[in-house]
């Protein structure tokens, strides 16, 4: 078609935009939106509505000045700290703190700072609120008053920021790790109005199985994928290069993977999903770390300009605002190849469904048979579904007990270190002004040895099981671990001098001031000073020398009673009747039994929509296998006429995928978004 009688894409798909507006494009976005159409026209005489709705919605972008880019990452993440540090707001956005699974957080420049909230009344219909800065944890988390979040549907919050100025909105989303449906599907809900997607992964552990088959099904909706790598400052530089190699390694195996599946026919996707994680291998992976930019900001206050230009430059945020505003920049080639990603995507569906429909209709019984099989293989599942849990129980109590015994291990290894530290101290004082911190570490440290440690039981004991129920390369959640009030009590805590007696001190200062007047008394006899003693003055030399070593003495015994009350307190704190094992024993088992649960949660839910997808194919290749030998030849002819036109459209958005990446790696898009 050519571009001077072609009608645009998104005039005539979205009915929103105008020729002006198209006549404003440059000749690659309308040729772009032309494509976009011709799609649109094809799908709906395919009798596929549900595919030109999703052109129509992205084209309707197209309209919005503004380029929206949604944050999305695994719980524990770091992301809400990320979004405060690159606006440079602390506190603005709830952090360690769930966000509840009905709102997104919408961050958009405004004169003044204000939050309005949008919640439906007793008659179900929205109404608007202004809140205060301090309410936000109420209103968008679950963390708070709940009554607070009762009926709200949306929250946007006002801010003055330059980059926010540029043409920036930012979404916040709730982690989609774990198993929660209820935030995976809310933050993929917010990827349909998204431009960019900024996709956080730690620097302290590899992408998990979960975030992978996320980014799966975020890469239909956006092209343009940022990876951030957040808590940076957790590794040596040689740490964090090798941890986004193990990024990128398992983000390729992924694909792999996905890939063999679908040319096996055995997985849930399709090629076109391994080739967009390909391409999420030539996104930009940012180091960052909130942490570095907090200390940044405060030395700036400060006044030491130096100091906070280096922390900066360590904590990657000016990178990534500058890959931010480069993206404001570009935000028309950026949708240009977000509608191209889509129309590839929606291509691949079509022709998934024409294939299975083409086989079938040649009479391929073979088609049947596989699906079938995997029907049988489906009712094997359920038969086994109560030996399953059986085996499941089994694994659960072992990781239990294993648990048990870690925590036995871990903190006796705390222990003895502590012991040794605690005999050696030349001040006890002093080490009690430093031993809460220390100790703090060192518990966080056993605690998480011990979730690895549990992570890795659980993958040997449950991965063949998981795998025979696509849930293989799962990850434990156990999450982190909060400060034991025992220990927040410790720093406070002092030992109580015990008072003076009698027996400890009062009879050995006498005896020895006894002894040493005696001892005068000789040496002036024997020196001739005075033949009859010294009488009391012999008492007052002796009291003179006898008090120096009475508070020597004291001092030393001061010194081991407050060893000895070290040691009684760290054995109560970490094995006593209330002490960090029981609380350690206790939080394991209370998350392995949630574990346990959202183990079955989520192999219930792949089951059951793995079995309403084959059996929908079933029943429609079975109804074409029993038709009659002319209609069956009407629609093969209809599928290799249709199989015709999808390679003739794929062939035209070839040259035009082909100027995008040009052009976005001509302004360095290559760099900021793709």
């Amino acid at each position: 078609m050519s571009d001077d009688t072609a009608g645009d894409a998104t005039e005539e798909v979205s009915g929103d935009d105008t020729a002006e507006q198209g006549r404003r494009r440059d000749a690659l976005a309308n040729k772009v939106s032309r494509m976009a159409n011709k799609v649109h026209a094809q799908v709906r005489d395919w009798q596929r509505p549900d595919l030109a709705e999703r052109i129509t919605a992205e084209a309707e972008q197209w309209n919005k000045q503004h380029l929206v880019v949604v944050a999305c990452g695994d719980i524990k993440r770091g992301k809400s700290s990320l979004l405060n540090a690159v606006l440079d707001q602390p506190g603005l956005l709830p952090v360690d703190a769930d966000v509840a699974t009905s709102v997104h957080l919408v961050v958009r420049h405004a004169p003044e700072f204000g939050i309005v909230v949008t919640r439906l009344d007793i008659n179900g219909e929205p109404q608007q609120e202004t809140v205060e800065r301090h309410e936000l944890v109420d209103v968008a988390s679950m963390r708070g008053n709940a009554a607070r979040r009762e009926g709200v549907m949306s929250v946007e919050i006002g801010v003055p920021n330059p980059l926010l100025e540029r043409g920036i909105v930012l979404i916040d989303t709730p982690g989609v790790g774990g198993m929660s449906r209820g935030h995976r599907d809310l933050a993929l809900a917010a990827l349909g109005q998204a431009d960019a997607l900024l996709f956080t992964v730690s620097a302290e552990e590899p992408v998990a199985r979960t975030e992978l088959e996320f980014l799966v099904e975020a890469s239909e909706r956006t092209e343009h994928i940022v990876m951030v790598v957040t808590k940076a400052d957790a590794n040596t530089e040689a740490g964090n290069g090798e941890m986004i190699a193990e990024h990128r390694a398992k983000v390729k195996a992924y694909a792999e993977t996905v890939q063999r599946k679908a040319a096996e026919g055995t997985g849930d996707t399709d090629v076109d999903a391994a080739v967009r994680l390909q391409r999420v291998l030539n996104a930009p992976f940012v180091l960052t770390s909130s942490f570095l930019a907090e200390q940044a900001r405060v030395r700036a206050e400060a006044g030491r300009a130096e100091q906070a230009e280096r922390l900066l430059a360590r904590s990657g945020m000016a990178e990534l605002r500058g890959l931010l505003e480069h993206s404001a920049d570009n935000r028309e080639t950026i949708r240009v190849a977000n509608l191209i990603a889509l129309l590839r995507v929606l291509l691949a569906d079509v022709e998934r469904e024409t294939q299975a429909r083409q086989r079938a209709a040649s009479g391929d019984s073979q088609v049947a048979d596989e699906l079938a099989a995997r029907q049988r293989g489906l009712e094997e599942f359920g038969s086994k579904q109560a030996r399953w849990r059986t085996t499941l129980g089994n694994n659960i109590v072992r990781l239990q007990t294993s648990s048990s015994r870690l925590v036995s291990k871990e903190l006796n290894r705390v222990k003895e270190h502590y012991r040794d530290i605690i005999d050696a101290a030349p001040d006890g004082e002093v080490l009690m002004q430093t031993l809460p911190s220390e100790l703090e570490r060192s518990l966080h440290g056993a605690w998480n040895e011990m979730v690895k440690a549990i992570n890795d039981q659980f993958g040997s004991t449950l991965g063949t099981l998981l795998a025979d129920f696509g849930a293989d390369g799962m990850d434990v959640v156990l999450g982190e671990l909060e400060m034991p009030e025992e220990l927040q009590q410790l720093s406070g805590a002092r030992t109580a001098a015990r008072p003076d007696t009698f027996l400890d001190d009062g009879l050995p200062m006498a005896m020895q001031t006894y002894t040493f007047a005696n001892m005068a008394n000789a040496a002036a006899g024997a020196l001739g000073l005075a033949t009859g003693g010294l009488g009391l003055v012999a008492y007052g030399i002796g009291a003179a020398v006898a008090m120096p070593l009475g508070k020597m003495r004291k001092k030393s015994r001061e010194k081991q009673r407050l060893k000895m009350e070290l040691h009684r307190y760290l054995g109560d704190l970490l094995f006593g009747q209330e002490g960090v094992a029981k609380e350690f024993t206790t939080e394991l088992t209370l998350r392995i039994l949630d574990l346990r649960e959202q183990v079955e949660q989520y192999v219930e839910q792949r089951l059951l929509e793995r079995r309403k997808q084959l059996e929908r194919e079933h029943r429609e290749l079975q109804g074409l296998l029993r038709a009659e030998l002319g209609q069956r030849q009407d629609v093969q002819k209809k599928c290799t006429a249709r199989l015709s036109e999808l390679n003739k459209l794929r062939a035209e958005i070839e040259p035009l995928q082909k100027a995008i990446d040009e052009r976005l790696a001509a302004h360095g898009g290559g760099e900021a978004t793709a």
